[in-house]
């Protein structure tokens, strides 16, 4: 079938960053009257850790999904605006792509919505293909962080996705030029984005994918971020515009965008190229709202060298914890060695193999190797056990060893003699199932953009009986007040730093509008620090102290474990990206997204005093 006739510009919306995670009706409701041309979600991120693909888990309920897909059925139903959905369930395995079509099948049958055509992208893919391509050396690590692929992660991985680029979906569309809804497993979150917009007659792909790169994350890019955008695309620009009310994007909340979740903000790696954005420029348009964008420039990869990136998991044993705390002043002043003497304890009563942390949430708990404040004495500690062994039995059994000695075993000077431990809620000692862990984080390289992802349609027939669309007048506008991504207002005074800083002095975030860790996939953490004054940037620039060597102090590591260090003058903004210390989601996991490892950049002291 023949692509759509070209138009002078197009609109996507996209409600939310994640599927599941809710939107407001009145805004998407609004949007769509308005005439968008396509509705674009991702729905997948290794963000939420290995579970997905190792076991078929999902961090989202099944309800959250169907909340989400209703008014999007509903939207498709009335105004037969097509919806486009990336990475299905998570992360984007075929059982997934196949339980969100089950849901909206089950959703048009019982809402009587019209029958509908429905493309399935599949982006699972055989051992058989990996083998190969690791023999002839073409799996490649993403990166320094990433060590190299054996033979026993394929055969351990309990199933590997490709992330796919446009191509898969630009074939669908032209497949079935009638389509509905596309259900696509793994993608690279810009793909679905770029893709509408080359069907669609616009083929400037620096625009294409630089535009879905921001809009993958819904309203994130906004100030307050927020959920709901719309972009509009042109043949040589694009406009983003958050639809809340109290949220605006500015040139620098744009350019700042691309330093979300990746190693370094100017170059974008992606299946078949890279975006590059050294020449991108934003545009503040008049309503103080929305921004422009033009410049940013794609550059394909040689022909015969297009990449895809593999991930994959495995589970690696089974898992029990407990949770608790102490307060005792007098315990907590030997905490160290007296959990010393707890690990000792469970050794000589476990004859079998076994692993065993003691997270102290309060102390070194969130940060672990990479706290650099030492010699800090809290009030509290809250304590959380965890065990893996072979069998759930065996993780128990040590599980409940370490908390009965916890709550039992001797220290100098005790006073407090009837228990040791808080334990807020039975059961005590709490079987999680298996643990996973990411396996294979790897570039394959020379294949057929194509070849690895299956395109199917089916028809999903309805009785068209369904007449009644959400009626705005019956959904109460936002306003200026939930203007943030969840509803809640921020906050209405900056933090106050304790202890102050010395009088001439002031921390980095005193004058950072923005100070933030996250994920840059399973085996990389990255630190963003941006401004919204553009003195204070060279400022803080000049002084030569965001460096490797301050990063290396900051964090206590070497600094080779630094793979970025670099400011981005477009944004306003300073990233360093440096080996995460366990792979996301493994055991002994603290901090699964990474989001919480930004207070000691926080505390960088400056050589001038805060305007």
């Amino acid at each position: 079938m023949s692509p759509p006739r070209k138009k002078e510009e197009l609109k996507i919306l996209t409600p939310v960053g994640m599927l599941g995670y809710g939107f407001d009706e009145f805004l998407f409701w609004d949007a769509v009257k308005d005439g968008a041309d396509a509705i674009i979600v991702d729905c997948g991120s290794t963000d939420s850790g290995p579970s997905k693909l190792a076991l078929d888990a999902t961090t989202i309920s099944r309800e959250s999904w169907e909340r989400d897909l209703d008014i999007l059925l509903a939207s498709c139903h009335k105004y037969k605006v097509p919806v486009i959905l990336g990475s299905a369930g998570g992360d984007g395995a075929n059982v997934h792509v196949q339980l969100f079509v089950d849901i909206i099948h089950e959703l048009i049958t019982a809402k009587g919505y019209r029958t509908m055509n429905i493309v399935t992208i599949e982006a699972e893919i055989e051992k058989g293909f990996i083998y190969e391509k690791h023999e002839a050396g073409q799996v490649l690590p993403c990166s320094a962080a990433v060590p190299e692929i054996t033979a026993h992660d394929i055969k351990t991985a309990s199933k590997v996705v490709a992330q796919m680029g446009m191509e898969p979906f630009i074939h669908a569309m032209e497949k079935y030029g009638d389509f509905d809804i596309i259900v696509a497993g793994r993608a690279y979150d810009p793909s679905p984005y770029a893709a509408f917009c080359v069907y669609n007659g616009f083929t400037d792909m620096g625009i294409a994918y630089h535009m879905g790169k921001i809009m993958e994350c819904g309203g994130l890019c906004a100030k307050p971020k927020s959920r709901e955008s719309l972009a509009i695309i042109r043949e040589d620009s694009f406009d983003i515009l958050p639809l809340n009310p109290g949220a605006r994007c500015t040139p620098t909340s744009i350019a700042a965008h691309t330093l979300y979740e990746k190693t370094r903000p100017d170059i974008l790696l992606g299946p078949g190229g890279a975006l590059h954005l050294a020449d991108a420029k934003y545009e503040q348009l008049p309503d103080n709202r929305t921004v422009r964008v033009r410049g940013s420039k794609f550059v394909p990869s040689k022909e015969g060298e297009y990449t895809v990136k593999l991930e994959g998991a495995r589970a690696a044993g089974y898992r029990s914890v407990f949770i608790g705390g102490f307060r005792d002043p007098i315990l907590i002043g030997q905490l160290s060695s007296f959990l010393s003497k707890v690990e000792e304890h469970v050794r000589s009563k476990i004859p079998f193999d076994y692993d065993l942390r003691l997270h102290e949430y309060g102390n070194k708990g969130i940060m672990g190797s990479l706290e650099p404040e030492r010699d800090y004495t809290p009030k509290e500690i809250c304590l959380c056990g965890e065990a893996r062994a072979a069998t759930q039995a065996e993780a128990s059994h040590v599980i409940n060893t370490a908390r009965i000695a916890c709550l039992h075993a001797p220290y100098a000077g005790q006073l407090a003699t009837a228990g040791n431990f808080a334990m807020p809620f039975p059961p005590y000692d709490i079987p999680l199932g298996q643990v996973s862990e990411f396996c294979i984080y790897h570039i394959v390289t020379s294949v057929d953009p194509l070849a690895l992802f299956p395109i199917q349609q089916k028809v999903i027939l309805g009785s068209n009986e369904y007449t009644e669309v959400a009626d705005m007048k019956d959904i109460v506008p936002p306003t200026t007040k939930t203007s943030s991504q969840n509803g809640v207002s921020p906050p209405l005074s900056p933090m106050k730093f304790h202890p102050p800083a010395p009088q001439g002095h002031c921390y980095l975030g005193e004058v950072a509008s923005v100070l933030r860790t996250k994920n840059a996939g399973p085996y990389e953490l990255t630190l963003d620090v941006m401004f919204d004054n553009e003195e204070i940037f060279h400022k803080v620039k000049q002084t030569g102290l965001l460096s490797k060597d301050t990063i290396a102090r900051l964090y206590n590591i070497p600094k080779e474990d630094i793979l970025v260090c670099m400011f981005w003058d477009p944004a306003l903004a300073f990233k360093s990206t440096i080996k995460r210390p366990l792979v996301s989601g493994q055991f002994g996991e603290t901090d699964l997204h990474g989001s919480q490892q930004h207070a000691p950049a926080m505390y960088l002291m400056l050589p001038f005093a805060r305007q």
